[in-house]
């Protein structure tokens, strides 16, 4: 469209090559009847001008030539002066705006990356955690349709009828790429805010908050995770500032007022100079020169609509897609490191029964000769042992038997001598 803003892109090596090019103002001049600045001020500004510059001439020259309309050019060139500081004044103070709305932008870029990394670090379940990384991704475009009329998809006009139907459709779309399935309670919940016109980033901080409250871990962390949360929602306030709080409207409309009486008259104090010939195409491009400035000023004041917020949403999708691939790398590669670990202990406990097994082998075979020596020489000494035993006990039986045999001889003959007597006296 005529109206819309020439929007930036991120910027790569590639990128500030071309901006840097030593042929850049041949190309810009090439470009410049497709510059947004010059299609938005062709009509009715210029177009304007113009005319002013030829009903001048034509009266001049053809009405009135003796006494020619026109003005002092030196006054024209003091008022020319602060009509240029005013222009780059305003240019100033729509830059800062745009400035502080890229600085928002990239305080979200960090916040949804330092959440992403404390939520795969910190919830104590992978279905929290899950959840967490795909509201978090949807942060940014919820943001994207709050603050762009559009949602960046610059194809879409308030022209057709069906606009609401096709700007919800695409949001629709965007969620669905991050949950991935239609039936997800937050992305029913999401769409139908979005589809009510509620209030979309806080809907998702919402639910971010709520998977905070039931996590079941040390509250020192929930409570680092909700800091990210609250820095998400204070640069939502922020970009909410810049886009319901535009400059002064007294002081544009006084611009305008000046800077249309100005590109007007110019004509009038070039006539002089230029001559009839030169007076429109020199009003022209003066005028297109600081009326160029004031229109870009005004685009600036709008930052959301200027900025890449697409690209940056996208590069946000990126690096959460990128921190939980890390997470799951990490757990696959320590899950392995685990059973590796594992294996080693295993293998070492089987090594060193096999080593304590060949050792009771290799003593066993150490002891057998050992043991049958053993063998033989206790039977030998047994032998011995056993012969002279019973020489002993032969010869302390035979002495016992000698000993009595003597013994009952002594008590025969004793009782013998005793009746030899017994008979004698009688």
């Amino acid at each position: 469209s005529r109206a819309c803003p020439t929007r930036e892109l991120n910027y790569g090596p590639k990128q500030w090559l071309r901006h840097k090019d030593p042929w850049r103002r041949v190309r810009h001049i090439g470009s410049l009847f497709n510059s947004s600045p010059f299609r938005r001020l062709a009509l009715p500004d210029l177009a304007v001008t113009a005319s002013v510059g030829a009903a001048l001439s034509y009266y001049n020259v053809f009405v009135s030539p003796d006494i020619p309309l026109g003005m002092d050019g030196s006054a024209m060139a003091g008022a020319t002066t602060a009509i240029g500081l005013l222009a780059a004044f305003r240019l100033n103070a729509s830059y800062g705006r745009w400035d502080e709305a890229r600085k928002f932008w990239g305080e979200i870029n960090n916040s949804t990356r330092d959440l992403a990394g404390n939520a795969v670090m910190w919830l104590d379940s992978d279905e929290r955690k899950t959840r967490m990384l795909k509201v978090a991704k949807a942060f940014p475009f919820g943001m994207l349709f709050h603050l762009n009329e559009s949602g960046a998809h610059l194809r879409l006009s308030r022209k057709d009828p069906r606009y609401h139907e096709r700007k919800y459709s695409e949001f629709y779309a965007e969620m669905n790429d991050i949950f991935q399935d239609e039936t997800d309670p937050d992305f029913v919940q999401i769409c139908n805010t979005f589809y009510h016109g509620g209030h979309v980033p806080l809907c998702v901080s919402a639910i971010m908050r709520s998977i905070i409250a039931v996590n079941d871990t040390d509250p020192i962390y929930n409570r680092e995770m909700d800091e990210q949360v609250q820095r998400l929602v204070g640069q939502l306030g922020m970009c909410e500032r810049l886009l319901r709080t535009p400059i002064p409207t007294c002081f544009t409309r006084h611009t305008s007022r000046l800077f249309f009486f100005w590109s007007n008259l110019l004509p009038f104090a070039m006539y002089s100079s230029l001559g009839p010939l030169g007076t429109i195409p020199g009003s022209l491009l003066v005028s297109y020169a600081v009326l160029g400035i004031e229109d870009i000023g005004v685009q600036l004041e709008e930052p959301f609509n200027i900025l890449p917020l697409r690209q940056y949403s996208d590069v946000m999708f990126d690096a959460v897609n990128s921190i939980e691939g890390s997470y799951l790398e990490t757990n696959r590669r320590m899950a392995a490191a685990v059973l590796e670990a594992q294996a080693q202990v295993q293998r070492k406990e089987a090594e060193q029964e096999e080593a304590q097994a060949a050792k009771v082998a290799l003593k066993v075979v150490e002891e057998e000769p050992v043991k049958e020596s053993l063998k033989q020489v206790n039977g030998t000494n047994g032998a011995r042992v056993n012969g002279t035993n019973g020489a002993r006990n032969g010869k302390v039986r035979n002495g016992q038997n000698g000993y009595a045999k003597k013994r009952t001889e002594i008590g025969n003959d004793a009782l013998f001598g005793q009746m030899a007597m017994l008979g004698n006296q009688r």
